[in-house]
């Protein structure tokens, strides 16, 4: 397994960035419409290869940048199928405000803003392992319980709905642990059962969403089949020949008329 860190320095001139090496592969940017990376999100995703990855946004850290801005980190694990009980902590961070907030305390506890500053300036082949230390010494192994029972298929539900949420850590349970290719995601941008149907269509394999904003109030089937085709029945058929015969009938009337003015 990988571990990559992005934030950013105190100074304006140190904007965010990946310490030392970044990943090969931004895979998330699959779900660029979709999620806000800036804020707290968390994303599973197992490819047709069979590799799982992890990302987990909005980490808030203690440090500010220049302006007072609260600066916060992104973690990235690829292969994170490796770990499974390490993986499924951070996922459920991504759910929780206070296990959050602790990973932040973390992060900062192994990143301190002078170290950062430093390795933005002069990158680190440590960083990964600094990073993997750091994430194997504050996780918790998750309770079975908070596990619920997955939903078969492609749905969406409120970050805020306990059904919905123990689905969602079943899904990514399931990506982590078998073959199961697609993706699990929190999502600020979507707002709509039909937004997400709109994903859903878009994303190869199944899709589950938990949706931080908007008004679901239960767990939405999204399906992945695009609009059906027109029907091709007899009836349509006949209808379709005339329409054919009724321009063509209303064309000859017009050039029989063309045809008398030029002859009278």
């Amino acid at each position: 397994m990988r571990a990559y860190l992005m934030t950013r320095g105190t100074r304006r001139s140190k904007d965010y960035a990946f310490l030392g090496e970044a990943p090969a592969v931004p895979w998330w940017d699959a779900l660029a419409p979709w999620v806000f990376l800036e804020s707290e999100e968390v994303i599973v995703h197992r490819n047709e290869a069979g590799r799982a990855s992890l990302l987990i946004s909005g980490i808030p850290s203690r440090r500010t940048d220049v302006l007072g801005t609260r600066i916060r980190h992104t973690v990235v694990l690829d292969g994170a199928d490796g770990e499974h009980g390490l993986a499924l902590w951070i996922v459920r961070c991504g759910l929780d405000d206070a296990e959050r907030t602790r990973l932040g305390d973390a992060l900062d506890s192994a990143f301190p803003g002078d170290l950062v500053d430093a390795l933005m300036t002069d990158a680190n082949d440590d960083v990964g392992d600094r990073l993997l230390a750091a994430l194997r010494q504050t996780a918790e192994e998750p309770e079975t319980h908070e596990a619920g029972e997955d939903i078969p298929g492609s749905w969406a539900g409120s970050v805020h709905d306990a059904t919905a949420t123990g689905a969602f850590m079943a899904r990514a349970r399931r990506l982590l642990a078998e073959k199961h290719t697609g993706y699990a995601f929190t999502t600020h941008a979507l707002l709509t059962a039909d937004g997400a149907r709109g994903a859903a269509r878009a994303l190869p394999g199944e899709m589950a969403a938990l949706l931080h904003e908007g008004d679901l109030q239960e767990v939405e089937q999204l399906g992945k089949g695009g609009v059906p085709a027109p029907r091709r029945d007899g009836t349509a058929q006949a209808g379709a020949k005339r329409q054919v015969l009724l321009a063509l009938g209303v064309l000859a009337v017009v050039l029989g008329v063309w045809w008398l003015i030029r002859h009278l």
